[in-house]
Order: C-alpha cells, then sequence, then structure tokens
C-alpha cells in the first residue's frame, strides 16, 4: 500500500463527510503507526467484520459467545492423561487464519521461542542443549489455558489498535478465560505474548553464559549454573503473567545421567530414548517371527493403522538421527508391506 495515496483518499473522503482537521489528524495518526509496522489498518468493529468478509452480526455473536463455535474433543498426552482440544467451528477459523496472517505473522518473537515457527523445530530446540555440564527443564502448568484474555488484549493495544478492536479481536481468539488449543492463532499469540518474559530470561543467560530456548510450555537452561537461582527468577517472572511452574515437570540432569530436551536425549548425539528404541526392537522382532497378525492378535492391539503408526515411529526416530542403520534396516521392513498389502506408507 502507498501511503501517500491512502492519505490522499481518506482526507476526500473526510472532506466529504465534513470531518475537521483535528478528526483527520487523530485517524491519520492511528493508521500510520498500523501501516508502519505493516499491520492492516483496523478503525473499528465494523470495519474489522468487513475485512475478513463475515456479517457483523456472525462476528459479533462469535466473538460474545464462543462456546457455541467450537467443537470440543480430548486426545491422549504423551506423560498420561487427556488433552483438551477446542476446534473452532469453519468459519470461525476463517476469521482467525485471518488474524493469524495478516496481523500475528507481523508481529516479532523472541529468538528464545522455538515451537511454531517457521525453520524452527524439535530437533533444533535440542541440538541447542547437546553435550552439556547440566540440562535443567521446567514447564509452565496449564499453559495455554492461563493465557488470560487480558494478555491477549494488551498485545493487540500495543502494537496500537484501539480499544474497540482489541477486544473484537481478543475475544474471537479467546475461550473460556485462555487460548483454546486447536485455534490456529493460539500457538502464535503464545509466543508473542511471551517474547518479554523470554527476553528478561535472556538478560539473565547471556550475563551468566547460560543456553535457554522456549519450546511453547516447555523451558530448558543447559550448561553451568546454579538451578535454584534460575528457578526463583523463572518463578517471579511467571508470576506476573498469572503462571507457575509444574513442580511435577522440574527435571535437573548432570554430565553423565541421560539428558534429555522435548523427549530427545543429547548427551552426545541426538537420539529418541533407550526405552523407545527398545520398544520398536521388539516391536520389529515380534512382527518377523510370528507375523503381523499373530502379533497384534497376541499383543491385543485394538489401534487402526498400527504398522503406519510403527513406521511414523521409526521415521521420527530416523529424522532426530538419520544415521541410525538399524532403524534404518526397520524401515526398510515395513516398506515391503507396501507391496504385499493396501497400506500406504509415504
Amino acid at each position: 500500500m502507498d501511503w501517500n495515496k491512502y492519505r490522499e483518499d481518506f482526507l476526500i473522503k473526510a472532506k466529504n463527510q465534513k470531518k475537521d482537521k483535528k478528526y483527520c489528524d487523530k485517524w491519520l495518526s492511528y493508521a500510520y503507526n498500523l501501516y508502519e509496522q505493516e499491520l492492516p489498518i483496523i478503525y473499528n468493529q465494523e470495519h474489522f467484520c468487513k475485512l475478513v468478509g463475515y456479517m457483523p452480526e456472525y462476528v459479533y455473536a462469535a466473538s460474545n459467545s464462543a462456546d457455541y463455535f467450537y467443537r470440543t474433543f480430548f486426545i491422549p498426552k504423551k506423560s498420561g492423561g487427556l488433552r483438551k482440544i477446542c476446534e473452532p467451528l469453519p468459519n470461525l477459523k476463517e476469521i482467525q487464519k485471518w488474524i493469524l496472517e495478516t496481523i500475528l505473522s507481523k508481529m516479532q518473537v523472541s529468538v528464545y521461542a522455538k515451537a511454531y515457527i517457521k525453520g524452527k523445530n524439535v530437533k533444533e530446540n535440542a541440538r541447542f542443549h547437546r553435550a552439556q555440564k547440566k540440562v535443567l527443564s521446567l514447564d509452565i502448568q496449564d499453559f495455554f489455558s492461563k493465557i488470560s484474555p487480558f494478555l491477549v488484549y494488551e498485545t493487540f493495544i500495543n502494537v496500537g489498535y484501539n480499544k474497540d478492536v482489541s477486544m473484537m479481536i481478543t475475544m474471537l481468539c479467546c475461550k473460556e478465560g485462555g487460548l483454546p488449543q486447536g485455534a490456529p492463532t493460539s500457538a502464535l499469540l503464545s509466543n508473542i505474548i511471551m517474547k518479554n518474559f523470554d527476553n528478561v530470561i535472556g538478560d539473565y543467560i547471556i550475563k551468566n553464559k547460560i543456553r535457554y530456548t522456549r519450546y511453547a510450555d516447555d523451558m530448558t537452561f543447559s550448561g553451568e549454573f546454579d538451578e535454584l537461582e534460575i528457578i526463583r527468577l523463572v518463578r517471579h517472572e511467571l508470576k506476573k503473567y498469572g503462571f507457575c511452574l509444574n513442580g511435577k515437570k522440574t527435571r535437573l540432569r548432570q554430565e553423565g545421567q541421560r539428558q534429555e530436551v522435548t523427549g530427545i536425549i543429547v548427551n552426545k548425539k541426538l537420539q529418541i530414548s533407550k526405552d523407545q528404541r527398545k520398544k520398536i526392537r521388539q516391536e520389529i522382532y515380534f512382527i518377523k517371527k510370528y507375523g503381523l497378525q499373530s502379533h497384534l492378535t497376541y499383543t491385543n492391539e485394538q489401534r487402526k493403522g498400527y504398522i503406519e503408526h510403527l513406521f511414523g515411529k521409526i521415521s521420527y526416530a530416523l529424522y532426530i538421527n538419520p544415521k541410525d542403520e538399524e532403524l534404518k534396516e526397520y524401515r526398510e521392513f515395513l516398506l515391503q508391506y507396501k507391496s504385499n498389502s493396501e497400506i500406504s506408507l509415504n
């Protein structure tokens, strides 16, 4: 967008509507601030509705009564229990994608954030902490559900949107007093909101020559440090956001112990855990010895797509350590099912 052309068109319309100089100066200043950040210029809630292409009645309903615009289901957690997923219905999801692509994607996150960012991933996060004296893992309890609408509202206010616009966008991104896991906006919003937290922790770790990354709610510190001092600092800073640490997931591993970062072993070479490797080895062994169907019957395996699931685990392990010859052999073995059955492994 050419700002001079935008300004000229604005002044012509304002003159036709008999708006005075004070009015023009106010809203052009507002618009220019957003323009400078490459953010969409949104003057009010009705303007927002036009930009996203939905009738105001629908957008107001979705922002004021979020519970009616999601479907909820549960998936198993790796650590046990169930994770609640709230998936927005198609129209609301489309609006959230507009917010994600045109607003949130233009906002900055910290260099310490490694999740939900293009070009960064769980492997890069783990590699940064490889072969260190100590590895400390800390977890934020109920992370997404504790990110309050106020924190989201502040995010939009801070970049320059007015109160009405900020409130509407906030309520379109929130549900039940937090960020819904399943909404396209939640992941990036969490990183944006945690930017200042990361930078405060960053000042400390730079001063003390410590390594730090945050993968969503999972914080990792590595090097030589006083772990109690780090925990005190993190607790103090998290409290400002209404967060607290999950004590059950606080882990300190010394050199020589199994050091794990976001599920990946980082002592020397990156690798999935010994238990995971052992499980894969056993499954392949029994399939080879007794046949797939006998193995499934004996183990009472109920999962549909068992072979696809096992293939996925092996592929992930090879993604972490591409040089693992044993896992390469297992992968080739499973690929033979492509020619002998209707199973498709890609």
